[in-house]
């Protein structure tokens, strides 16, 4: 069985890109038993070294260089060789990638998965959305192993939890929203000490969330790769819906799709319903552990599009 590849990328720094890398190849050792392999391709190594120095997961750690700066296809076709060797021995491939212009596009759809965090500031938005748009034809690609891509809210506060930034037309492309990794003090506690799932503050908890949600995530995008692939729709400018592929019931329910929105929620209609439930309860402000889900992704998920 083929390895599932992971790939971690965005083109700013700051966004905690290392931070995930390194807690989701952990997340996945220990959740998931599965033999996974990191490889650090980012010059500083950060996440790499995390997994070094951290209490051993049982993954297997490597830090590469890719001559990103030649630029043409010499990038890929190392890129491709060095997964190649390291997706033999492993079931999941998680790449830790600092993304550069002189890269080409093509290296994405080596992926099954294309994990992109950012921050919920408007200055990291637009990185994040220009970074998209300019890839849009890879996501929104009608070959049959076009990547998924997942944008990651990371470093979010509290207060930005009531949110409505993730819309389709700040993102014009198909994509899957995890749930947020909450900015808390644990992250830079645990750096290369231990990791955030075994945190006890909301940075821990909503880490386990985002996990779960990346596991889910990966049992879909294996279920898609199993079917016959349905016809692709063509986005025109006044038709930015993406097209789903058809899922089998039991993974179909994992997600709750956007009617009429280019985007889906990675979140499952269990929790959406206990959600509800609590909200009915109180009207008082509930803190994520009291929540289950932060209010602007249930709305997301929803499809309500109102603004605060």
């Amino acid at each position: 069985m083929m390895a599932f590849k992971i790939l971690v990328t965005s083109q700013k720094g700051g966004v905690g890109k290392s931070t995930l890398s390194a807690n989701l190849v952990a997340y996945l050792s220990r959740s998931l038993h599965s033999a996974v392999t990191l490889i650090d391709w980012d010059p500083h190594g950060s996440s790499s070294n995390w997994l070094k120095q951290a209490p051993p997961v049982g993954a297997v750690i490597q830090h590469l260089a890719l001559p990103v700066d030649q630029g043409g296809n010499r990038p890929i076709f190392e890129a491709r060789l060095q997964m190649r060797r390291a997706a033999s021995e492993c079931d999941i491939l998680v790449c830790d990638l600092t993304w550069s212009d002189s890269l080409a596009g093509e290296l994405m759809f080596e992926f099954d998965m294309v994990l992109v965090p950012t921050s919920v500031s408007e200055i990291e938005l637009a990185a994040t959305s220009g970074f998209l748009s300019r890839h849009r034809w890879v996501f929104d690609s009608a070959a049959a192993k076009r990547p998924m891509l997942v944008v990651c809210p990371t470093r979010v506060l509290n207060e930005q939890l009531n949110s409505d930034v993730f819309t389709k037309q700040r993102f014009p492309v198909s994509f899957m929203l995890a749930p947020p990794i909450l900015e808390a003090q644990s992250a830079r506690d645990l750096f290369e000490r231990g990791y955030l799932m075994d945190a006890r503050d909301t940075g821990g908890e909503s880490f386990r969330e985002f996990g779960e949600a990346i596991c889910a995530a990966r049992e879909i995008r294996m279920a898609q790769s199993q079917q016959p692939r349905a016809t692709p729709v063509k986005l025109t400018a006044k038709d930015t819906s993406s097209h789903r592929v058809p899922l089998t019931p039991s993974k179909a329910s994992v997600l709750e799709s956007i009617p009429n929105a280019s985007q889906y929620s990675v979140l499952g209609r269990y929790k959406q319903r206990k959600l509800a439930n609590e909200t009915e309860e109180t009207s008082s402000k509930h803190s994520l552990a009291q929540m289950g889900i932060p209010e602007f992704l249930k709305r997301l998920a929803r499809g309500n599009s109102a603004k605060l």
